[in-house]
């Protein structure tokens, strides 16, 4: 075992987990997609950008519906980019191309459309959307990649603030494209080589170990974890930021480790890559990791 050191932290001691398992791989009858969202009852969201579309997956695996296709109207996309759906009543998507975010409820129904990109006052714009994420007070952040920082909506649909963007200090950010609420409401942002971590007044308060996490590629975080692909290891961090765990994605998904997006929920880690969505135990549990491909 390695032992990791960071300097910053109490806990400076923590395993390196070198995971054993030999995974055997599906090569068909995957899940495929570009991103993706499970909700508490592990049903399954599946976007893909290339094809414009969103897919429900109950919890088995199977195809309950799709939506979506090219264009500007209600539940159509121009290359979606995130979706979140985690509390099993909304979903959320980020629809890039269209400078919009949809909302639907959890059967894919369309509800409404949110858009402030035409409007006059630059402070409340916001394009080319990425990462979302809802809040438990029903407050939407998002990612606007046209302006390099965070939109934060009420639960009235109107801009509360946004941050991160010129002015911010060290909380300026260069190219957000994932945004997460975690422990404490803290607000964690992937961008670019880093973790930049707010509260939840949009005030910058720290990188997220900042001598360890330097190829930031996804990022999950909930109520008691923050979970963080960063080259080729996985590294989980608990409630209060301690990590947790390193895990090697070699012994976990094929060549090239190419991880498109991660979840945790109900003891289930589940990872989407270019081969398609896997699901493996939570590696933090003492438990053997097996590679689980979910079929159509």
């Amino acid at each position: 075992m390695l032992i990791i050191m960071h300097p910053m932290k109490r806990f400076l001691l923590c395993w390196l987990i070198v995971l054993s398992a030999s995974p055997a791989f599906a090569q068909t009858g995957l899940i495929q997609g570009t991103r993706f969202d499970v909700d508490i009852y592990g049903n399954m969201y599946v976007l893909d950008g290339n094809q414009n579309t969103l897919r429900l997956y109950d919890k088995s695996g199977r195809l309950v519906r799709e939506i979506g296709g090219p264009g500007w109207l209600d539940s159509q996309f121009d290359r979606p980019a995130a979706v979140w759906a985690r509390n099993g009543i909304d979903v959320f998507v980020s629809d890039y191309g269209n400078h919009r975010v949809e909302r639907f409820d959890r059967g894919l129904n369309f509800v409404s459309s949110f858009s402030t990109h035409d409007v006059a006052d630059p402070d409340l714009q916001f394009g080319y959307p990425t990462g979302l994420a809802l809040s438990r007070l029903g407050e939407l952040y998002i990612c606007d990649t046209e302006n390099n920082r965070v939109v934060k909506v009420d639960r009235f649909s109107t801009v509360e603030r946004t941050f991160g963007g010129i002015g911010a200090g060290g909380g300026r950010l260069i190219a957000p494209v994932s945004v997460e609420l975690g422990p404490h409401d803290a607000i964690y942002v992937l961008d670019g080589q880093r973790i930049a971590v707010f509260d939840p007044f949009g005030n910058y308060l720290r990188d997220l170990f900042p001598s360890l996490i330097s190829r930031p590629s996804a990022l999950f975080a909930g109520s008691g974890v923050i979970a963080v692909i960063d080259g080729d290891t996985l590294y989980m961090f608990d409630g209060n930021e301690r990590l947790e765990g390193a895990f090697p994605l070699g012994t976990m998904v094929p060549p090239p480790s190419d991880v498109r997006a991660l979840a945790l929920g109900a003891g289930t880690l589940y990872m989407l890559t270019a081969g398609g969505l896997m699901t493996f135990p939570d590696p933090r549990r003492p438990s053997d990791i097996e590679n689980n491909p979910i079929s159509h």
